[in-house]
């Protein structure tokens, strides 16, 4: 298994410290969460010009598209 060491701001440390301890996990399990849509997100966007996108659920089951992730 390969190693990483990162240097973050500040910002990112403490958002990415409350971001685990909301989801009761590590930094490094928040980062491996967030690496996986980042590469669900190019392959997606490298086979079918797909983006990567925020979507609510409403009560009757039908689903609004609340944002769109920019730069991946």
């Amino acid at each position: 298994m390969a190693s990483l060491t990162l240097e973050l701001s500040d910002e990112i440390n403490d958002c990415l410290t409350q971001i685990a301890k909301r989801n009761c996990i590590t930094k490094a399990e928040a980062m491996k969460r967030a690496f996986a849509l980042l590469a669900l997100a190019d392959r997606q966007k490298q086979l079918a010009g797909c983006s990567l996108g925020i979507i609510r659920e409403r009560e009757d089951h039908t689903f609004e598209v609340v944002g769109r992730v920019t730069g991946v």
